[in-house]
C-alpha cells in the first residue's frame, strides 16, 4: 500500500504543472467570456463560455493520461521498476480522475457565481443542478473511456519495439487493430439479435437532447421534454472491453517494453 501511494505521490508531482496549467487557461478562458459579455453588453456570453469549456473536459482526462505516459517513457522508469504493470498505470488513472474532477468542480463553480452574479440573464430560468450532474458524469465516463484506449494503444505501439524488423512500422498495425477491431464491432451490430439484445433490453428513459437557442433579446438551453429509452447493455459491453484493454496493456507492460 505504501508503495502505491508512492506511486501516486509520484504521478502527482510529475503531472501537477500541467494540471495548474490547465486551470490557468480555465480562469483565462473565463476572464476573456467576462470582458467580450461587458463589451458587447451581454452577460450570457460569460455561460456560453463556461459551457465551452466543460466541453473540453471530453479530452483533459485523456490528455493528462498521455502527458504522463509521455514522460514515463522519456525517463525509462518502468524498465527498471520492481512493480507491475498494474502499479505503475492504475496511478496515473486515479490522478487524471482527480484532476478532470477538480477541474469539472471549478467550472461548475464559476457556473455558480455567474448565474448568482447575473439572475437575469442566464441560459437557465432555474438552477440546472441535474443537467451539471449529469454532464460531469458525462464527460468522465467519455474520459476514462478514451484513457483506458490511449493506455492500450501507447503500450501496444511500444510493445512491438521488441520486434526489430517491424519497430519502424509499428502504426501500421496499431491503425490495423484499430480497423479490425471496429470492423468486429459493426459486424456484431449487423447481427439482428445482438442488435435487438443491445439496444431493446434493460433500457431506462431519458431526455432526447439539449436545446440551445440564442435569440435577438434572449438566450435559452435545457433538456428537451421529450423521453426517449436509452439501453444500458452498450455502456455495459464497453466498459468490460475497457477493463479487458486495461489489463492487456498491464500485461504488456510487465514484459518491461522499452519505450
Amino acid at each position: 500500500m505504501n508503495a502505491f501511494k508512492g506511486l501516486l505521490w509520484k504521478d502527482f508531482k510529475t503531472s501537477k504543472v500541467w494540471f495548474y496549467g490547465w486551470i490557468a487557461i480555465i480562469f483565462l478562458i473565463y476572464i476573456i467570456g467576462v470582458v467580450i459579455g461587458n463589451f458587447v453588453n451581454e452577460p450570457i456570453i460569460v455561460q456560453v463560455f463556461i459551457i465551452m469549456i466543460g466541453v473540453f473536459h471530453f479530452a483533459f482526462l485523456p490528455g493528462i493520461v498521455v502527458s504522463m505516459l509521455r514522460l514515463e517513457g522519456k525517463t525509462q522508469l518502468w524498465l527498471h521498476s520492481p512493480y507491475s504493470g498494474f502499479m505503475l498505470l492504475l496511478p496515473k488513472l486515479i490522478i487524471a480522475f482527480i484532476y478532470s474532477t477538480v477541474s469539472l468542480l471549478i467550472v461548475d463553480l464559476l457556473g455558480v457565481i455567474t448565474m448568482a452574479i447575473f439572475p437575469e440573464d442566464s441560459l437557465f430560468s432555474y438552477w440546472p443542478i441535474k443537467e451539471g450532474i449529469l454532464f460531469n458524469l458525462g464527460v468522465t465516463v467519455v474520459g476514462l473511456y478514451f484513457s483506458g484506449w490511449t493506455i492500450f494503444l501507447w503500450t501496444f505501439y511500444h510493445s512491438l519495439s521488441k520486434y526489430p524488423s517491424i519497430k519502424s512500422i509499428r502504426w501500421i498495425f496499431v491503425a490495423g487493430f484499430i480497423i479490425l477491431y471496429q470492423s468486429v464491432v459493426a459486424f456484431l451490430m449487423s447481427i439482428e439479435w445482438v442488435e435487438r439484445l443491445l439496444f431493446d433490453t434493460f433500457t431506462i428513459e431519458v431526455s432526447s437532447g439539449v436545446f440551445f437557442s440564442v435569440g435577438s433579446n434572449e438566450a435559452k438551453a435545457g433538456f428537451d421534454p421529450e423521453m426517449i429509452p436509452l439501453p444500458l447493455l452498450p455502456f455495459v459491453f464497453e466498459g468490460m472491453v475497457m477493463l479487458i484493454v486495461f489489463i492487456i496493456s498491464c500485461w504488456l507492460l510487465d514484459r518491461k517494453v522499452e519505450v
